[in-house]
């Protein structure tokens, strides 16, 4: 009987240890005070983050260190895949699955992209130097040349404006070091003469003796070689540094098949999700759907 009594006292003291305090009333007070102050997020990009806190997805990338192992940020992945969440307003977890894919697709595009860009920054920083460095000694030789005429042209210059005519001496001597000026000259000469016939310059032109106007034709066209050869050293370098570098703005052939492959493999299975998911929803919706065209060629 005392054994049956003592077994019967130990239950009710089990229980009354595994029962909480009751809590007071002020303490009470208190966590309801500090509950106000905790309202989740409040902008609109954690909202979007928040929102799909209990969505249970991440079959196809199980850890941000999938992302982080090739330098990329997770944050955007999970941009992506709550904008095309927004977008398809996936039902049910086969249709949850179609939109990761979705998602998963575009980022391994992007990756795609990426890589391309990287080949090309490669092949930029590999040969692109080289190229640079065998067309180093081909400007210096023509900026070398050109400066020499340039020289010669800053001499007739101040001839001019000395004797006010040039000598044909000098001129055709300007003309033998580099014979493709000759047709230019001509050309300056004839917008010079142009120049001075416009109506703007024609009234003091007339004031003025024919001696004058071959002196401000000479000028003119001497100065406006001077700038030509002096632009031209610039845009030289500017071309061969075009020429290098556009050569290598698309992957060789190797790296180009194989991106080309990729994508397209990518690009199908994108296409296909896609598919699926809108006859999931089609069907989801009771709209009819048509069974799935498959063909096979044999």
């Amino acid at each position: 009987m005392k054994d049956s009594d003592a077994r019967t006292n130990v239950a009710p003291q089990s229980t009354r240890s595994n029962q909480r305090p009751p809590i007071s009333a002020r303490k009470l007070k208190a966590n309801r005070e500090n509950a106000k102050k905790s309202t989740g997020p409040k902008t609109v990009r954690g909202k979007a983050f928040s929102r799909r806190n209990a969505v249970k997805h991440g079959l196809f990338v199980n850890s941000v260190t999938d992302f982080e192992a090739l330098y990329e940020d997770p944050k955007q992945y999970q941009e992506l895949l709550n904008g095309l969440w927004d977008q398809y307003q996936p039902v049910g977890r086969a249709e949850e699955m179609e939109v990761e894919r979705i998602a998963l697709s575009c980022w391994r595009l992007k990756r795609a992209w990426r890589y391309e860009n990287a080949e090309n920054l490669a092949a930029r920083r590999d040969f692109v130097r080289a190229e640079l460095d065998y067309q180093e000694e081909y400007c210096k030789q023509k900026d070398k040349e050109e400066e020499a005429i340039i020289v010669e042209l800053e001499s007739a210059k101040k001839e001019i404006e000395e004797t006010r005519q040039l000598s044909q001496e000098r001129k055709q001597r300007i003309i033998v070091m580099m014979p493709g000026l000759q047709e230019l000259w001509l050309a300056l000469d004839e917008r010079a003469q142009k120049l001075m016939e416009h109506p703007s310059a024609a009234n003091m032109m007339r004031k003025t003796n024919p001696e004058w106007r071959i002196w401000a034709s000479d000028i003119y066209t001497v100065t406006q070689l001077i700038a030509y050869l002096k632009d031209l050293g610039q845009r030289r370098y500017l071309n061969v540094r075009e020429a290098a570098v556009g050569r290598h703005a698309i992957p060789n052939p190797e790296v180009l098949d194989r991106i080309l492959r990729y994508e397209t493999t990518i690009e199908r299975y994108l296409n296909r999700a896609m598919e699926r998911l809108d006859r999931l929803q089609r069907h989801r919706r009771g709209e009819a759907v048509s069974p799935p065209l498959s063909v096979h060629l044999s």
